[in-house]
């Protein structure tokens, strides 16, 4: 819970007049009676369905269900959480809200005010310095006014890392504070100044959701390839690239009150201050990294929907695919904005006005309209099976992480008339794949849980691996106990033992139980005899208990998944095991034969890891290992 008491809660919410707030949000608020009415701010009416009761404090939308009090109402239009909410309701009604006074909260309370100091003098600098015609030159060419220049606090860092320092020590900072900060980095050598992170760029203050400023990014002002175009702030104690967008502390609202509660995603800042300065006061950004799910989580707070307004090369089509995943698995409908070749949002809007920027996002597509559509336009033959087998595959992929049933049978609709198939063949396949990650879900739990149960130790000069208890030696392993499961729910299956035969030879089971249990299985169904029923005859006291848990456990059931596509994956598995541990089995001294043998082993591994069963196929017995 947060750190402020109960009583200045009460007090806050006994300050601020519900109707008064909400007004001023721009929201028509009608007397009804001895209630207030207004058309619900949360989604879309006509008819006023929005009831506020201002003696009680309280709102309630009779059409989506929204509820709650003063602080509800900031946290849910503002898109803040709780602490947030309440520090904006107490400034606004003369409450001092204090936190506590820790080394940390101390830390934070002088970075904040060194970068809302810094801010200010940067922005003066690209006013008033000499040294900054390039950088209001720059502006100037770029079309951006005194008042957006204003409203981003775009300002010019001095080349002199000495003005930076002399600010400071009048505004009463320390240089180690500014080290700390990342605008200046220590000197190198003894005898050196500090060095100046920003110098003789422009630069842009970052703000979090609130409005403060906490870190900036600069930007060169000429063409030299040979530094970094952008320059971000580190990460410090109050910036952390994955929990801030760039101007989402001035879109939140445009947000709350656009039709659809839309935000504008795009991938550069001047793509967003060129959008806020034309009206789409919706964009943001991430900062100097890729979307990531915490920019998700915290755009959720105020958005229903977005719409990607990435480049149009590779590199931003993949992006815009990614995170588009992103949201989806967030539960929130994303679209793609294609901008004609060659064109960003920047100069989309300078050049060809905001109607043209607007034509481009009423003609968004879905995400999966856009991944099939661009991914048929990287192939030479967009008709041919393999081209839709492989973007199906994708499309299937990327709806894997959505959990809306409603949304991920449009886009599966979607893709299906793009890609000219049944919409059931690929609700099927979608099905079939569901399956499969809820078996591979469980298959790498099974196998976390034995690998944990197991030590790798030396002996004799070799390495092999063990069980850290000693008891644990005696049970076949999980994969072994799988597969007499397996075998034991298909009593018959001739499949199962010719796959058995060719491709498990005994020396793969490490357990004499699971030998004596698939040589009789296979004898008894190739046979076409009883001599399985043998079998609990054989067994001592301690193998009935194991052949017992084979016998009544529980069976796990996999639609879609046919018992010969099971005993594929467990010979994979097993057949990985073989080879890690041979290889791990090797003398520890290096030798073109050894070496040799280590490689072979690790690749094969790895490929049968990945899920290759071909390579299991090929080893046909432990024969096909002498290289």
């Amino acid at each position: 819970m947060s750190g402020v008491s109960q009583g200045t809660i009460e007090e806050i919410k006994s300050r601020i007049d519900l109707v008064d707030l909400i007004s001023s949000y721009g929201i028509q608020v009608k007397r009804a009676g001895t209630s207030n009415v207004a058309c619900c701010p949360f989604h879309h009416e006509k008819t006023p369905s929005f009831h506020i009761n201002a003696d009680k404090g309280f709102y309630h939308c009779f059409g989506c269900g929204e509820n709650g009090d003063v602080i509800k109402f900031v946290q849910k239009h503002e898109g803040l959480d709780f602490m947030d909410a309440i520090k904006k309701l107490a400034s606004q009604c003369g409450i001092q809200i204090e936190e506590s006074d820790t080394k940390e909260s101390s830390l934070r309370k002088r970075m904040y005010a060194l970068h809302a100091g810094l801010s200010q003098f940067f922005n003066r600098c690209l006013l008033q310095s000499e040294e900054a015609f390039k950088a209001r030159s720059y502006i100037k060419s770029r079309k951006l006014s005194d008042e957006i220049v204003q409203k981003f606090a775009i300002g010019y860092v001095p080349i002199n890392s000495e003005a930076i320092l002399t600010w400071a020590k009048a505004k009463g900072f320390t240089p180690k504070e500014l080290e700390e900060s990342g605008i200046l980095l220590p000197p190198k050598r003894i005898g050196d100044g500090y060095y100046n992170r920003f110098g003789g760029r422009l630069i842009f203050t970052i703000n979090d959701r609130t409005g403060r400023p906490i870190a900036f990014s600069a930007r060169i002002l000429d063409n030299n390839k040979n530094v970094a175009k952008y320059v971000n702030s580190p990460e410090t104690a109050i910036f952390k690239k994955s929990s801030v967008l760039f101007a989402l502390d001035k879109a939140a609202m445009s947000i709350t009150k656009s039709p659809q509660r839309q935000a504008i995603i795009c991938e550069g800042q001047i793509d967003v201050i060129r959008c806020h300065a034309s009206g789409f006061t919706q964009a943001v950004a991430s900062q100097g990294t890729a979307f990531t799910q915490g920019h998700v989580n915290l755009l959720k707070r105020s958005c229903d929907s977005v719409v990607l307004v990435f480049d149009a090369d590779n590199a931003g089509r993949k992006a815009a695919i990614k995170t588009g995943g992103l949201f989806l698995a967030a539960g929130i409908p994303v679209r793609v904005a294609t901008l004609p070749g060659g064109e960003d949002p920047d100069s989309l809007l300078s050049g060809k006005g905001p109607e043209a920027f607007q034509k481009c996002l009423d003609e968004a597509e879905t995400i999966v309209e856009f991944q099939v559509r661009v991914m048929l336009e990287a192939e030479k033959n967009p008709k041919s099976i393999d081209a839709v087998s492989k973007v199906s595959r994708a499309v299937i992929e990327l709806l894997m992480q959505c959990d809306v049933s409603v949304v991920r049978a449009k886009l599966l609709a979607d893709a299906a008339r793009l890609l000219g198939v049944p919409e059931q063949a690929l609700q099927d396949d979608f099905a079939k794949a569901q399956e499969n990650a809820k078996y591979a879900i469980q298959r790498n739990k099974i196998v976390k849980e034995e690998e944990a149960d197991k030590e790798l130790v030396e002996e004799d000069g070799a390495s092999k691996v063990v069980w850290k208890d000693a008891k644990k030696a005696l049970p076949p392993s999980s994969m072994e106990m799988e597969l007499c499961k397996l075998l034991a729910e298909n009593e018959g299956n001739k499949t199962l033992a010719e796959m058995l035969t060719r491709f498990a030879p005994s020396e793969i089971f490490s357990h004499e139980f699971t030998k004596r249990f698939v040589s009789l299985w296979c004898s008894s169904v190739l046979n076409q005899d009883d001599s399985f029923n043998t079998f609990p005859m054989q067994c001592s006291e301690e193998e009935m208990n194991w052949f017992n848990v084979i016998i009544q456990s529980e069976s796990i059931s996999f639609s879609e998944l046919t018992p010969e596509r099971i005993l594929q994956d467990l010979l994979r598995r097993l057949w990985s095991s073989v080879l890690r541990n041979r290889q791990n089995m090797l003398p520890a001294e290096s030798n073109e034969e050894n070496d040799k043998l280590r490689l072979t082993y690790s690749v094969l591994a790895r490929r049968l890891e990945r899920g290759a069963w071909s390579v299991a196929s090929k080893l046909m017995s432990l024969d096909a290992l002498k290289i």
